[in-house]
């Protein structure tokens, strides 16, 4: 029987490949496959007819200490690009029109796009009692903050981020940022201007977030850690099954018409929540059944290519998010070609657009078509657009983004407890710690920290056993 791997890890996303950097960095065996035929998971650059595409994440935003120290290791660093100088605001639609707001918490505050009335509710904030227990995003957005702010600012940036509806999802798994200040200073605004004084702002201080992406952007971070790993990651390989055995695990696998079996001390599963709770079912019922409750509504990405002349909106912004209120058939819209240079030829621009997602989900399913016309019309109705596109690429996820609902914390520690009954056992993914590329490699390096340990320790103890 073949020599056992001393990690199989499933997936050759990122969270995956990056679990399998760290720890052939740390001198493990590695092995990683993949059922299908390339890396890079919910990443995918398409270059095409001079245009640079993103179906999946776009970008990066610092501060991010794990990522960027990937980024070094792998030597990317003099790749990165940051975010164009041509953007300059943010825009949201209200009444059927794009309002443009000031990238400045305050700038946006003194804009009037928030009514009066909303910015005195926003302002009672800090006279607004704290609660215990998790709720939705709606639930404490309105009780913070008031309906307006939800409507107008929360529900599009949950539509934009996470194609989800934020009367659905829990603010501990989305925001556990907004949850902590209330906890710690009883008021999300005291909580803001206490860590502005101190320097901690972080996530909340503009002056200190950067977005950036990559030259060739963001698959080139899965293409170079594959370049890492080389000889050790295996594509089209489908695992049929995992079973427990003495010292590890066996894993049943299938290539084409062939089949085959791999022998593991260690087994990482970075895979979809759906997918992982297909493979963990026979190991570990509860777990299994946790994952499998995670909904992935459809998402389409649909990107446009115009002639620069043809749109009459500046496009001097990160893009354009959508309200439920207003109806729109698009979640948001990014100015791609505004966001990052070298993503549209010169004398053209780039808007790539959000379909679907836990609001509208009918309408990731359009035909081709249909969708490429549906996201004209909006960027005719909101942006002017007047020529017909000269590119078009669309992208369909048919189980799109993590849905982390109510109740997500649970799921989590039901991974925890996975952990401990079936020792060597992992997992991680963007329904771990969010969705985000950055929340993905954070999640995946303290997966490996934990299976180093592990493996340490079995070092040890065998070493031990025999007088070392």
């Amino acid at each position: 029987m073949p020599r056992p791997a001393t990690v199989v890890v499933i997936g050759a996303g990122i969270s995956g490949l990056t679990v399998a950097h760290a720890l052939t960095a740390a001198g493990h065996d590695i092995v990683v496959v993949d059922r299908r035929p390339a890396a890079g998971g919910r990443i995918h650059t398409e270059r095409s007819n001079g245009f640079l595409v993103e179906h999946g994440p776009h970008s990066m935003i610092t501060p991010a200490s794990a990522a960027e120290s990937l980024i070094d290791a792998l030597d990317l660093a003099g790749e990165r690009i940051e975010r164009g100088e041509g953007v300059r605001r943010r825009y949201l639609v209200r009444d059927g029109r794009v309002h443009g707001l000031p990238l400045s918490p305050l700038g946006f505050l003194s804009s009037g796009f928030i009514s009066l009335r909303g910015r005195l509710r926003l302002l009672a904030e800090p006279f607004v009692g704290a609660a215990h227990g998790d709720e939705t995003v709606a639930d404490f957005v309105r009780r913070r903050f008031g309906q307006e702010l939800l409507d107008y600012v929360f529900d599009p940036l949950v539509g934009g981020l996470y194609a989800g509806n934020p009367r659905r999802l829990s603010v501990g798994a989305l925001f556990p940022q907004l949850r902590r200040l209330e906890r710690t200073y009883g008021s999300v605004l005291r909580g803001m201007f206490a860590a502005r004084r101190n320097g901690s702002g972080g996530a909340f201080d503009p002056r200190h977030r950067r977005l950036f992406s990559f030259r060739d952007g963001m698959g080139m971070l899965p293409a170079t850690l594959v370049g890492r790993l080389a000889g050790r990651v295996r594509f089209g390989v489908r695992v049929e099954a995992i079973e427990a055995m003495t010292g590890g695990y066996r894993l049943a696998l299938r290539q084409a018409d062939a089949c085959s079996s791999l022998r593991a001390r260690c087994v990482v599963l970075a895979l979809p929540a759906y997918a992982a709770a297909r493979a963990l079912q026979p190991l570990a019922e509860s777990a299994a059944s946790a994952l499998a409750t995670i909904e992935h509504p459809p998402l389409a990405v649909t990107a446009l290519g115009f002639r620069a002349r043809d749109i009459d909106h500046p496009l001097d912004g990160l893009g354009v998010l959508t309200p439920t209120v207003e109806a729109r058939g698009v979640l948001g819209m990014l100015f791609s070609s505004t966001l990052f240079p070298g993503r549209a030829p010169d004398g053209h621009v780039l808007l790539t657009a959000y379909v679907g997602g836990a609001r509208q989900p009918e309408l990731a399913l359009l035909p081709r078509a249909e969708l490429e016309q549906l996201v004209f019309r909006e960027a005719r109705d909101l942006l002017g657009a007047r020529g017909a596109p000269v590119f078009a690429s669309v992208r369909y996820w048919p189980q799109g983004l993590p849905q982390l609902d109510l109740g997500h914390d649970k799921r989590v520690g039901a991974l925890q407890v996975l952990e401990q009954e079936c020792p060597g056992i992992f997992v991680t993914g963007n329904y771990v710690a969010g969705v985000s590329t950055t929340a993905c490699i954070e999640s995946a390096l303290a997966a490996a920290a934990r299976v180093d340990v592990l493996l340490r320790g079995q070092r040890v103890r065998r070493g031990a056993a025999m007088g070392i």
